[in-house]
């Protein structure tokens, strides 16, 4: 499996409360309807602790058969049948500062 990995940061005007909610009971569902060819889809929200340096808000990973299907879906993202997902994260995300990885897991203990 390959997986996209992503560094989200939220709108300035949202509080964090706001922002996890938001994420997690609207976009999250909307998610598994609309992108193709997803196979799994975790968020990753971060627990702040004193002392630890934090960029962003958390990390999304969306997992993928292979390669071809990530380049699909970023193909996907370019196109209008993307929008509703789009639009959607235009409400709680600032995507000028999405930072995105992909990559292929290796697990070494489970």
């Amino acid at each position: 499996m390959i997986k996209l990995i992503a560094l989200i940061f939220k709108k300035r005007d949202l509080t964090d409360e706001e922002f996890y909610r938001y994420w997690k009971e609207k976009h999250g569902p909307l998610v598994g309807k609309v992108i193709p060819g997803l196979r799994k889809y975790t968020q990753n929200h971060f627990i702040k602790l004193p002392g630890l340096k934090y960029e962003g808000e958390g990390f999304v990973e969306l997992w993928f058969d292979d390669l071809e299907v990530v380049k699909k879906y970023l193909a996907w993202r370019q196109s209008d049948a993307a929008r509703p997902l789009l639009d959607d994260e235009d409400k709680f995300i600032d995507r000028s500062k999405t930072v995105r990885y992909i990559v292929e897991e290796h697990i070494i203990i489970k």
